[in-house]
């Protein structure tokens, strides 16, 4: 059985206009495959929620190092990501050798925000891992509660709807865990 990634690479050459051009679609594609599989080790079910608010991401060489650049649509993945820089890295290193010195995560503006290289081949998983348990009547309450001090109303917005998600997430994981619902 032959394997797709030498047709993808066979495929990409026969459609680029040069070979310098093939092999930059090619690392291309490598990057973001790599970047996608570091994620889902370290966020395992929930990596599809990161990928499907990334922009775009680059690995290119700075002077001696290599810098890993990852775009996403808003703060609240950024944030996320960047506390968890040092094990994605570890990631990369330890499935691929890819050896990144510095990673570093900036918001889309403009047009780029909409630009959602993984967003189509998440949709699926996304609706399948999305979160099953939803919060009751006290829960909600609590997150209205700290949200409402919260002046910005953008800010506020995207607090709330991390606060719900994390709050739903744990909902789920303990009760996969436990098997029932505790609070």
């Amino acid at each position: 059985m032959r394997k797709l990634g030498s047709d993808i690479a066979k495929l990409v050459t026969e459609l680029s206009s040069d070979e310098v051009s093939a092999r930059k679609t090619m690392r291309t594609l490598q990057v973001r495959d790599r970047y996608k599989q570091a994620l889902y080790a370290v966020y395992k079910d929930k990596a599809p929620l990161f990928l499907n608010h990334t922009n775009n991401v680059y690995i290119i060489r700075k002077e001696e190092e290599k810098l890993l650049i990852v775009y996403v649509d808003e703060s609240i993945y950024a944030a996320e990501l960047n506390a968890q820089r040092e094990l994605i890295k570890l990631k990369l290193l330890e499935l691929f050798d890819e050896d990144v010195d510095e990673f570093s995560i900036k918001i889309s503006r403009g047009s780029y925000r909409n630009n959602h290289p993984y967003a189509t081949e998440n949709l699926d998983t996304i609706t399948e891992n999305a979160a099953s348990v939803a919060l009751d009547e006290e829960e909600e309450k609590y997150v209205s509660n700290i949200v409402s001090k919260v002046e910005d109303q953008r800010v506020q917005k995207s607090l709330e709807r991390a606060m719900t998600a994390d709050l739903e997430w744990k909902k789920e994981e303990n009760t996969k865990v436990h098997g029932k619902l505790t609070k």
